[in-house]
């Protein structure tokens, strides 16, 4: 009796602490500002439309109560502060954001404490994509590369280890180094292949690789994706021999899907495929193909739980793509001599003030500035003399889909997309001190031709580019 008693107690203790949920308390030394927290459970898509939100007061503690898991949070603070904590059931953990550093204590302090380090070899890592001085830049030979990475897998297992005892976070975390030094590799290899330095070596270890795309937790890795893609590329376009030419801008969300459909399955193809979608419309790419993958998704998982977060943007493609045109305060200017020069570009506006904005169909920001131009031009001065120009810098195979923003977003005005001659205008007359243009740019020309504001107000501040082309209409 008193053996079963026991063992109900425990059952009894047991529910009580799972049953509980975890608290994190937050603290900052800094002004008051927005904390975006969610879960990096492999569920939840990595985007912030899906976050939570507290305000945290500075000087305050602010406490959040998260769902009885064990998950990995991201927290973001603002600014670049982010942080990983590890909850558990029934925990307490804190979180202090202090100047420029990040403080913990409580029940999960050695776990996030561990996973401030993870976050470092996290960041080598995918620095390798954008750091010209990467370690690994110079690097050929696969003997090499392999030992460096050995090394510095070592040391990571080694304090894992050493902070943390065994059990499922361990596992976890000794998962997310194998992926992220495979995503590593991944990427040396598709560089080497564009230096045409890949090398037979480097070939036979990428067949030998399990890149473990059935395992459930690989999907909570925020490598999982990227290692899925880059595998998917080197396997068509080096080990199957596909020419690359045959996969497009706009053919290529198609060409992934249909890879993931044959190497995923489950849970893990449900999740990358969604996150294939999203990531197209919370880009705003606008791919021709996403509302026909939509329909094949949903085809496959019925019941999935992104059908909320995808259909809204699914919805706006499909509009974009089957919308009627015709509205005659859309102009396309038409040249009947190239221009020569940035005043030549002007002529046809000669004695009218031009505000210019400079975007392209790739450019989030840009697209994001047109839901502003409504309230800007009412804020315009009363005069017949000014107009609005829309500088597109796309290529010539995204002719298509510019046509179709312009129509979409009802930007009236003129349009003008830029050929590789009037590019280079547009790029000499304003790139930066390192030769870099950046978008969305807004320039404002005065009655002659000649830029009176290189870097305009944007239309979110319609007062002040109210008074900026008043300026020159005295």
């Amino acid at each position: 009796m008193i053996k079963y008693f026991a063992f109900f107690l425990l059952l009894s203790v047991t529910a009580l602490v799972y049953g509980r949920s975890q608290k994190l308390v937050i603290k900052t030394d800094k002004e008051s500002a927005e904390l975006r927290y969610w879960p990096l459970d492999g569920k939840q898509l990595p985007f912030y439309s899906l976050y939570s939100s507290v305000t945290a007061v500075c000087g305050q503690m602010t406490e959040i109560e998260l769902p009885c898991s064990e998950t990995i949070y991201k927290l973001s603070l603002g600014k670049g502060k982010t942080a990983l904590v590890y909850a558990t059931a029934g925990s307490v953990d804190t979180v202090f954001f202090y100047r420029d550093s990040i403080c913990f204590s409580g029940h999960n302090q050695a776990c996030n404490l561990y996973l401030k380090e993870a976050e470092r070899a996290d960041e080598y890592c995918r620095s390798y994509s954008y750091t010209r001085n990467h370690p690994l830049a110079k690097v050929q030979s696969l003997a090499m590369f392999k030992k460096n990475i050995a090394d510095r897998k070592a040391k990571e297992e080694a304090l894992l280890k050493k902070a943390i005892p065994a059990g499922r976070f361990m596992l976890q975390q000794q998962h997310f180094i194998d992926l992220r030094y495979k995503a590593l590799f991944l990427k040396k290899a598709i560089s080497l292949k564009a230096s045409s330095t890949f090398s037979a070596d480097w070939m036979n270890e990428f067949k030998a690789m399990d890149f473990c795309f059935s395992d459930s937790i690989s999907r909570q890795s925020g490598f999982f994706p990227k290692i899925l893609k880059d595998y998917v590329f080197i396997k068509s376009f080096v080990l199957d021999g596909i020419d690359p030419k045959t996969v497009d801008e706009e053919s290529v969300n198609t060409f992934l899907f249909e890879n993931y459909c044959h190497l995923l399955s489950d849970k893990n193809l449900e999740y990358v495929a969604a996150h294939l979608l999203y990531d197209d419309i919370f880009q705003k790419r606008y791919s021709k193909d996403i509302p026909s993958l939509y329909d094949k998704y949903i085809a496959l998982f019925p019941d999935n739980p992104y059908i909320e977060i995808l259909l809204p943007g699914v919805t706006k493609i499909s509009a974009l793509y089957h919308q009627k045109t015709g509205n005659d305060k859309i102009q396309i200017v038409c040249y009947e001599t190239e221009p020569e020069d940035f005043t030549d570009m002007m002529r046809p506006f000669a004695g009218k003030i031009v505000y210019i904005d400079i975007w392209a169909t790739t450019c989030s920001p840009c697209i994001q500035s047109f839901s502003n131009v409504v309230a800007m031009k009412q804020h315009f001065p009363d005069s017949k003399d000014i107009v609005l120009l829309y500088l597109s810098i796309d290529r010539d195979e995204r002719h298509e889909k510019w046509n179709r923003m312009i129509n979409y977003y009802n930007l009236e005005g003129y349009h003008y997309r830029v050929n590789k001659n009037t590019s280079q205008i547009i790029y000499s007359a304003f790139k930066d001190s390192k030769g870099i243009l950046t978008i969305p740019r807004y320039v404002i020309v005065d009655k002659n031709g000649k830029i009176a504001f290189m870097n305009a107000a944007s239309p979110s501040n319609p007062i002040e580019v109210r008074k900026q082309l008043q300026t020159l209409l005295k």
